[in-house]
């Protein structure tokens, strides 16, 4: 008799998967090129460059993490320039820019329009992390 009371109370939850979820497979990136974002002198942050490798069904593709001075992703931006910067307790990204590489960083770090980018290096191994 109580076994029949807690039924109508069960509840099942289910998250659906992303169509063709069994398909996906991990797209690996080498880290190309290296810019300092400053401003005055000051450091601000960085812009590392990644490149995936060229593949028969698809072309190369690149994208830029943008990081405070300590090193710390705080956002990326894609190829075609789109910017999202990282929200503490967030699933999602917020949409801060689109534009140049520099205009992303700026909305990604809130930097003055002042900065700019100034090439520091190519492959830092500990840049792949």
């Amino acid at each position: 008799m109580l076994a029949a009371l807690a039924l109508p109370g069960c509840r099942v939850a289910r998250d659906p998967a992303p169509a063709r979820i069994d398909q996906a497979r991990p797209i690996p990136l080498v880290a190309q090129r290296r810019w300092r974002i400053e401003d005055g002198g000051r450091l601000l942050g960085y812009v590392l460059e990644f490149e995936s490798a060229p593949e028969r069904d698809r072309p190369t593709g690149r994208c830029f993490s943008v990081r405070n001075e300590l090193e710390q992703e705080l956002g990326l931006i894609d190829g075609l320039g789109r910017a999202w910067r990282f929200q503490l307790h967030e699933r999602e990204p917020q949409w801060v820019a689109t534009g140049t590489i520099l205009e992303g960083a700026l909305a990604i770090l809130r930097a003055p329009a002042s900065a700019c980018l100034v090439e520091a290096s190519a492959r830092r191994p500990e840049s792949t992390r």
